[in-house]
């Protein structure tokens, strides 16, 4: 299954333009790149349903009548592929968004996200403007609850977000221990797909954002993993 998901973060300007810093790169998007990188933030989606979580916030932004008038299917995909190009957008495959993220979250740079209350406050008019109720949307002012594990990795991601750097560190680590070099193998594997799990978890605890996808690494980590994911 092919799934979708936005990168970078949203650069505030007073010159009206949406910009999104990638990387090191701040790149301008436009009006339908606006809403499809907005539709996929902080979130992972299908490819059949990224048209209909647009349309959704289309008619959010615009109402229905309009919302129909923009959510041109041609259109839509020219964009959504120009944004993968550009680095905006990825593209991850995988049987479930786990094992997509998995496979995604090798290559990539992520960063904690800090809430000003803006940003809560964004969080919370939005969901009651998406009939998500009251208690739903009062949980963007709740603090998130972490595990150990979870925050011993938020604080390592905090330190630096390169997770290929990680995982690195934990093949280095492995080659320590006293055991023979298919039990070293098997361990790594283990360890490994446990480290992609939190930060999976936190990914889906809207608690860091992918800053960029390095082009290089993760396939000789991709084939190790893929025998047990």
């Amino acid at each position: 299954m092919i799934f979708y998901t936005a990168v970078g973060n949203r650069v505030e300007e007073d010159s009206g333009r949406f910009v999104v810093r990638v990387g090191e790169q701040e790149k301008v998007l436009s009006e339908m790149e606006t809403m499809i990188w907005a539709a996929l933030t902080r979130s992972v989606c299908e490819e059949a349903n990224v048209h209909s979580q647009m349309y959704r916030l289309l008619c959010i932004a615009l109402g229905k009548e309009k919302a129909m008038e923009w959510a041109d299917e041609e259109d839509f995909r020219f964009c959504l592929n120009r944004l993968v190009r550009r680095g905006l957008v990825a593209r991850c495959e995988g049987e479930t968004k786990e094992e997509a993220l998995f496979f995604l979250f090798q290559r990539a740079v992520l960063k904690p996200i800090c809430y000003s209350f803006s940003d809560r406050m964004r969080n919370f008019t939005d969901s009651l403007a998406m009939g998500k109720g009251i208690k739903f949307a009062l949980r963007a002012f709740q603090k998130p609850t972490f595990s150990y594990e979870e925050h011993k990795v938020f604080t390592q991601i905090v330190k630096n977000g390169t997770i290929s750097d990680h995982l690195c560190s934990l093949q280095k680590e492995t080659q320590k221990v006293p055991v023979a070099e298919k039990q070293k193998e098997e361990i790594l594997e283990q360890v490994s797909q446990e480290y992609l799990r939190i930060l999976v978890s936190l990914y889906k605890k809207k608690q860091l954002v992918i800053s960029c996808i390095r082009e290089e690494g993760g396939l000789e980590a991709k084939e190790r993993m893929a025998a047990v994911v």
